[in-house]
């Protein structure tokens, strides 16, 4: 966790979910079950997701106890008004990294390297996505906090049966969703001892930046209405 990441941001006063609807209520976004989105990754959840507008949303979906919609959409073209709210950026994209400077000689603008892989999540209260794994990531939370639950690439990179049974129900072929996990699955079996000795349990709160390293299997929740940016594509070049 780093801390003070959005110091300086628009995003800190522009995305609160009321100034959302005032300054980029037109905007499309993909929504989809949060239950779905972990099981597939948001990257492969194809006709899972569905576009709406950030205002169809957060006044129609949002607070839905029955549609359970869930906005996590990494292919969202960032528009330059919601781009420009989260700068300075944390962390260069492999892009920046290898023609960033001839990128820049060429006048192309620095926002063009983060345009089309920064994803936008907004979610209710106990919503986030289970466990699943990808590429190395940050999140940032710009408004609410978030649960997550991280568990070591090397304890499962080379032994699926301890992925499953570390993150499922084995006699249960229903994936449970992240609340039912903690509540139903983690006080169980080896779950919580391995997660001390080989993960973390931690809560991340606004203005803070979580970094995931690739490969780590995690399960994340809100702790109230959450509203943050996510960026995957490109860092696997940072890590040592």
């Amino acid at each position: 966790l780093v801390k003070n990441v959005t110091d300086g941001w628009p995003a800190v006063e522009h995305w609160t979910k009321e100034e959302l609807l005032r300054r980029y209520p037109d905007v499309m976004v993909g929504m989809g079950r949060s239950k779905d989105l972990g099981q597939t990754g948001p990257d492969d959840a194809g006709d899972a997701l569905t576009k709406t507008t950030i205002q169809d949303f957060i006044v129609n979906h949002m607070h839905d106890p029955k549609g359970e919609k869930y906005v996590f959409d990494r292919k969202l073209n960032m528009p330059d008004g919601l781009l420009d709210d989260c700068q300075p950026y944390p962390m260069p994209t492999r892009m920046f990294a290898d023609y960033g400077e001839a990128l820049k000689g060429m006048g192309a603008p620095e926002r063009t390297m983060w345009k089309d892989h920064l994803a936008l999540t907004i979610g209710r209260d106990m919503q986030g996505l289970t466990f699943h794994r990808h590429n190395a990531a940050w999140n940032v939370v710009v408004y609410g906090s978030k649960r997550w639950i991280l568990y070591d690439a090397e304890r499962i990179t080379h032994n699926k049966t301890r992925l499953k049974r570390m993150t499922r129900d084995v006699d249960n072929p229903i994936q449970l969703s992240t609340p039912d996990w903690i509540r139903k699955l983690y006080h169980m079996d080896e779950r919580m001892d391995e997660i001390r000795n080989y993960g973390h349990d931690c809560v991340q709160r606004a203005g803070e930046m979580l970094y995931v390293p690739k490969g780590w299997a995690h399960m994340v929740v809100n702790i109230g209405d959450t509203i943050a940016v996510v960026s995957e594509r490109g860092l696997d070049a940072m890590e040592p």
